[in-house]
């Protein structure tokens, strides 16, 4: 299903509650957190907009990754492994279409200090909470720093975002997100489609800003003020909810209705497992959402089986919404289905993530041997990464992917000194790459040649050569 078909996205069981007070020390058991206090659910309940393959997704140009298993740029994130640049943008309005009723300059009686800073204290604090559900280190979520690309902005619009709906593109992109994002990505140089916003603008924004900060994956992190308004949510109930599975931006509200300010941090998290491919699991808030236990999702293709409706499982999850994403945000659960949806399986309990504990494949042609005694030899070593499986939701993954190219390459003979293995083209930068190694002047007869390199781990091979003429 489109983005664009009326799937409005806002947290979930979220935004139909207000948060009492709550620990995030995280020693807290969950029965002593008070519960959330019901208030009149809001007419949209669903945080995840377009969870369906999109036929314009497979158009978009190929300029990252065209080569082999490196991501492409319609791929702006694929699981929670890598270096992932979150690229937060605080909207503001300029008063000359709507009238200005909030402003990021107002200070917040109950949050001293600046409001940005604090925000982006909370957004750190979400991006640690990922980082620390990776076993080995492999997932390094950050904020690009000042100076560079993607560091955090003030992106101005004509409009005020929180006194408007979100989703009716249809009837007019002024009473969707589209109004005040296409004004925001457009003086940054980024254009759109003024007819079904496709492909996102914010696509590209992400490609660039990944290129320009080294990162494997980014997303845009728009902040919309809402400390003045009564219930911090949009005029059509919507809160906090991401464009898609695997992005490429998600919206948040400064408190989050029921939220509140002191829960961003838990909300974000919840986002971002919709950004690493994790589904939501409480029951679907109408019919075709998708949460339920039927359904394959993330790179790896794993069954939502922690979901409220149709799953085997009821385990404390970060995406079960509302008080359990609270509770399940201050003590680090993540149910297997999420840890599986996002990447983080680690079949052979090695500490190594699947889609990082890949190892380089290499061939060989015979040696060639000088007069000298000394062999030549050539051959190619390629990323061979973890196939992808099958999902039901989301942007299709075209192609296997990898965030690694083979490096660390080199050779010895007879056990002696390691000595690095030449790329043909100069550097050794592509998942797929032609190699070549020259020894020294060898004796007369057999002798060991080994040839080894490492993606997420080493791999290489062995074999005998021969120096005769």
């Amino acid at each position: 299903m489109s983005k664009r078909l009326g799937t409005l996205v806002v947290l979930a069981a979220f935004v139909c509650v207000a948060v009492g007070p709550v620990s995030l020390a995280g020693a807290a058991a969950p029965a002593a957190t008070p519960p959330i206090p019901q208030r009149p659910a809001p007419a949209v309940l669903d945080d995840l907009r377009g969870p369906r393959a999109s036929a314009a997704a497979s158009a978009l140009p190929l300029t990252l990754g065209a080569l082999g298993a490196l991501p492409l740029t319609r791929e702006t994130a694929a699981f929670a492994a890598g270096r992932v640049a979150v690229a937060v943008v605080f909207v503001e309005s300029d008063g000359s279409v709507d009238r200005s009723t909030e402003n990021w300059s107002r200070p917040d009686p109950a949050n001293p200090g600046n409001r940005r800073a604090n925000v982006l204290a909370k957004v750190r604090s979400a991006l640690a909470w990922w980082n620390a559900r990776s076993p080995d280190g492999s997932l390094e979520a950050f904020l690009p720093a000042a100076g560079q690309y993607g560091a955090p902005r003030t992106g101005y619009t004509r409009f005020e975002p929180i006194s408007r709906p979100v989703s009716q593109f249809n009837k007019d992109y002024r009473l969707s997100d589209a109004g005040w994002r296409w004004e925001i990505m457009g003086r940054l140089g980024y254009a759109h489609d003024r007819i079904d916003d496709r492909p996102l603008p914010e696509r590209a924004y992400a490609a660039k800003v990944r290129r320009k900060t080294g990162a494997d994956w980014a997303f845009v992190l728009y902040v919309v003020d809402s400390l003045r308004d009564a219930d911090g949510m949009f005029r059509d109930g919507a809160v906090a909810y991401t464009a898609d599975l695997y992005g490429p931006y998600m919206v948040l509200t400064y408190d989050n209705d029921g939220y509140r300010f002191r829960h961003f941090d838990a909300v974000l998290a919840h986002e971002m497992g919709h950004v690493f491919g994790a589904l939501d699991e409480y029951a679907p808030p109408r019919p075709g959402y998708p949460s339920t236990g039927d359904l394959t999702s993330g790179y790896l293709g794993v069954r939502n089986r922690n979901a409220v409706k149709g799953g085997t499982t009821h385990l404390p999850c970060l995406m079960r919404g509302s008080q359990a994403t609270v509770d399940a945000f201050a003590l680090g659960d993540l149910c297997p289905s999420s840890v599986g949806q996002s990447g983080l399986r680690d079949s052979d309990a090695d500490t190594h993530p699947n889609v990082v504990d890949t190892r380089p494949r290499f061939d060989s042609a015979a040696p060639v041997v000088a007069s000298s005694g000394a062999l030549t030899v050539t051959g190619t070593v390629r990323e061979k990464p973890w196939p992808r499986g099958t999902s039901s939701v989301g942007i299709p993954f075209g192609h296997d992917i990898s965030i690694f190219v083979p490096h660390a390459l080199q050779f010895r003979i007879d056990g002696g000194e390691w000595l690095p293995l030449v790329a043909v083209d100069g550097r050794f930068d592509e998942p797929v790459e032609k190699w070549k190694l020259t020894t020294a002047p060898l004796a007369a007869g057999d002798h060991k040649l080994e040839v080894q390199g490492t993606t997420g781990e080493p791999a290489g091979f062995v074999k005998q050569v021969s120096a005769s003429p």
